[in-house]
C-alpha cells in the first residue's frame, strides 16, 4: 500500500510511516514478490532441464559404454581372425616347403617322411623356412631305406633292356654257359651279381 491510500484510511502521519516503515521490513511488495516467483520458477525450470540433461547424458553414457564393449569385441575379434589368417599363410607355406623338400629328396613315400618331421624345429622368419633340409639329412643318415637309391637300377617298361657297362644284358647273361658265367664272376664279381639277380 502506499502512503496515499494509508491517509485515505483516515490514518496520521505518524501512523502511515510506522505502517510503511513495517510493511518494508516485513513484508514484500507484490512486484518484489512476482520478481522472487518469477526468478524461483526460472530456477525450478533451469534445474528439471539439468536433470534431464544429466538423465539423457546418462542413458547415452550407458549406450556409448555398450557401444564401446561392442567395439571393442569386434576389434578382438578382427585381431584374432587377422592372428590365425597370418597363422594359415604361415602353416601354408610351410607345407608348401615341406613337399618340395620331400620331393627333392626323393623319398619313396612322401606322407610317411612328411610325417616323420618334427614341425617344432621348422622355423619361419619373413619368409626364410628353416629346419626341414636338416632333418630330411639326419633321416637319410639314419633311415636310408625311406629313400629312392640312385644304386638301384631297373628296366622301364616298353623301353630296350639297358646293356652293363661291358655291353652284356640280362638276356645275354642267360644265354651264357656255365664256365661263361664263372669267367665272368672271377673277372667282374659286380656285374656278375647284378645280372645274377
Amino acid at each position: 500500500m502506499t502512503k496515499e491510500q494509508l491517509l485515505a484510511l483516515n490514518l496520521t502521519e505518524e501512523q502511515c510511516a510506522t505502517i510503511l516503515e513495517d510493511y518494508g521490513k516485513n513484508y514484500v511488495s507484490k512486484a518484489q514478490f512476482n520478481e522472487k516467483n518469477d526468478a524461483y520458477k526460472s530456477a525450478k525450470k533451469e534445474i528439471e532441464n539439468l536433470t534431464n540433461d544429466i538423465n539423457t547424458l546418462s542413458k547415452t553414457n550407458e549406450a556409448n559404454e555398450a557401444l564401446q564393449s561392442q567395439i571393442k569385441e569386434l576389434q578382438d575379434a578382427a585381431a584374432k581372425r587377422e592372428a590365425d589368417y597370418v597363422e594359415n599363410i604361415k602353416n601354408m607355406k610351410i607345407d608348401t616347403a615341406i613337399a618340395k623338400e620331400v620331393l627333392q629328396a626323393g623319398a619313396m613315400n612322401q606322407s610317411i617322411l612328411t610325417g616323420l618331421l618334427d614341425r617344432s624345429k621348422i622355423t619361419y622368419d619373413n619368409d626364410t623356412i628353416t629346419g626341414i633340409q636338416e632333418q630330411i639329412q639326419s633321416l637319410k643318415e639314419s633311415d636310408p631305406y625311406l629313400f629312392k637309391q640312385d644304386s638301384i637300377k631297373g628296366v622301364i617298361p616298353g623301353e630296350a633292356t639297358p646293356k652293363t657297362d661291358n655291353g652284356l644284358t640280362k638276356e645275354q647273361f642267360k644265354k651264357l654257359s656255365y664256365l661263361d658265367r664263372v669267367k665272368l664272376q672271377e673277372s667282374d664279381p659286380d656285374l656278375y651279381e647284378e645280372l645274377s639277380h
